[in-house]
This record gives C-alpha cells, sequence and structure tokens, in this order.
C-alpha cells in the first residue's frame, strides 16, 4: 500500500528574531552621560517614563513617555539626559534580517495600548530568565537564570517582540496597501491586451493618454478599459505606471542615474509624484529599494 503525502506549508515569517543580544531597563537621573556606539544588532529604545533624546547618526529625537525609536545597524547613536528629568529607558537589541524591519528605519513611533501591553510582559518575562542586573551600562551578555527562571522565557521574549514589531507595522499600514503581483506581458495570452501593452512599451519614456491609446487601437474607450482589467486585472493607465516603475527599478539597479534624473526620462512629472508611485507599487520608498538592491 503507497503511503500518502501530506504536501507542507512552509509558514513565512515576516519578523523573524534570530537572537537578544542585550536588555537593560534603565532609571536615570540627569547626570548621567552616554557614550556613542554602533553595533550589528537593531536596537529599540523605549521611553517608560519621562523624556530624553536619542541621537542618531546626525539627527537628534526627543522621545516622550510612550515613544520608541529603532536604532538600525551599525547606526552611531547615543542617549542624552534632559536636565532636571529622570527619564526610565527601556532598551533592547536584537538581530534579525526581516526586509520589514526597513519600516523602522529613522522612525519614532508612539506606543499603543497593545504594544505597552507586549513591553510590559517582556519586562516581565525579562526579569524573571535573566541574572544580569538590568540597570548596568555597557554590561555583557545576557546570561540565563541557574534557578527559579521562567519555563520558555527567552522564546515568550522573542515571540512578544516579534508580535509587538508585525502590530507596529499593520497599525501604520505599511504593507496593507502593497500591490498585487505585477503580470508581465510574458504570462498574458490575449493578442488584444498584448497589443495595448506593446503600445506602451513605446510610450514607456514618453506620455500616453487613454484617448491617445483608443485612438490608435480604433476601439472606444468602453472596450478597451473593460477588456483590458477583466484580462490582466488592472486598468491600462495603471498598468503603464506600473511599467513605468518596474523600468525605474532597472534604472536604480544597473545605473548611476539618480531619482529625478529616472523620474524626469520616464516623464514621471516631478520627484515626489514618482517617489509616491514608487512605493504604492513597490511597497517601499526609492531610497528604501536602493538599499534594498546594495544589501542584496
Amino acid at each position: 500500500m503507497q503511503e500518502s503525502v501530506i504536501p507542507k506549508y512552509r509558514m513565512p515569517k515576516m519578523i523573524d528574531i534570530k537572537s537578544l543580544s542585550t536588555f537593560h531597563y534603565f532609571e536615570f537621573d540627569d547626570t548621567f552621560v552616554d557614550k556613542f556606539e554602533a553595533h550589528e544588532p537593531w536596537e529599540l529604545v523605549y521611553i517608560d517614563r519621562g523624556e530624553c533624546y536619542v541621537i542618531a547618526d546626525d539627527r537628534r529625537i526627543l522621545l516622550s513617555q510612550g515613544e520608541m525609536y529603532f536604532h538600525k545597524p551599525f547606526e552611531r547613536h547615543k542617549l542624552e539626559i534632559v536636565k532636571g528629568v529622570y527619564p526610565n529607558v527601556l532598551i533592547i537589541t536584537f538581530s534579525t534580517t526581516s526586509r520589514a524591519m526597513r519600516y523602522f528605519e529613522n522612525q519614532k513611533l508612539i506606543a499603543n495600548l497593545s504594544a505597552k501591553q507586549h513591553i510590559a510582559a517582556i519586562l516581565h518575562e525579562a526579569t524573571h530568565t535573566f541574572e544580569r542586573p538590568f540597570n548596568v551600562p555597557y554590561s555583557g551578555e545576557l546570561e540565563p537564570k541557574s534557578s527559579d527562571s521562567l519555563w520558555g522565557g527567552e522564546q515568550s521574549i522573542m515571540i512578544r517582540l516579534e508580535l509587538m514589531l508585525i502590530e507596529l507595522v499593520r497599525i501604520n499600514r505599511y504593507y496593507v496597501n502593497s500591490p498585487r503581483m505585477f503580470h508581465s506581458k510574458e504570462i498574458i495570452t490575449d493578442d488584444f491586451c498584448l497589443r495595448v501593452i506593446g503600445l506602451m512599451e513605446k510610450h514607456l519614456y514618453d506620455t500616453l493618454t487613454m484617448e491617445e491609446l483608443c485612438r490608435s487601437l480604433s476601439f472606444s474607450k468602453s472596450y478597451v478599459s473593460k477588456r483590458f482589467a477583466g484580462v490582466c486585472g488592472y486598468s491600462v493607465m495603471d498598468y503603464f505606471n506600473m511599467m513605468k516603475i518596474q523600468e525605474a527599478k532597472r534604472l536604480i539597479r544597473e545605473t548611476g542615474k539618480n531619482f529625478q534624473e529616472i523620474s524626469e526620462s520616464l516623464m514621471l512629472s516631478n520627484p515626489h509624484y514618482f517617489s509616491t508611485l514608487f512605493k504604492k507599487y513597490v511597497g517601499m520608498t526609492p531610497t528604501q529599494y536602493k538599499k534594498s538592491c546594495k544589501q542584496d
């Protein structure tokens, strides 16, 4: 009897934290003076009470109670205490290579109720999981408690942190409006739609209105719109814009042109419109895409 094989579904992890490096909860006074550091792990800074500044490269950002900031890998950073203010600050450094973390670059975020609940749970778990005192600056690696530790504490912290990050991305709708998959002409079999796409290809570095396109095809606007959307799943102008953005992605990867030169060559009005259109169809800004190409 042949054994049946059950197909496996590999669950994707949009944010996958590989390890925790440090965990601190400081109750600072206004005499504390920090020093600059830079490291490979991400660093989360959360203000539990009071306020203080975070210095990130050449930027100085004021964080108030309930706000957080994420230092990206190798970003030069430190804390700066406000005179007369005694802040409570949670700092967690963690390692991840997930692309979704690009959302948190240069971001100051406000923790909602759910995020605060996650932070409180993480603090509780850490207190009962690790030995090292959390209020000692520049201390070494985390050490699990030798006794009386919470079972599964490390995993609980990682899960809570991942869940909080996912919720923060969702709340700010970063990936909610990401486009459906762009179907290139290679997988479209409808001859009429291929004619439409062929005309758009000729005008990739030009402008093309719906009226001009329909006139070239000798079909009415309503017929072209309905036929094309029914086959390709996009309006004609949406598809044309996506073709331009696909070409913009190629130019970013393969040429030394800046964003203004690319937007002008593709006749996309101005750099701001180009950036807006790029984020709509790619899910990230041109700058973020360029960084991802370098990392890849």
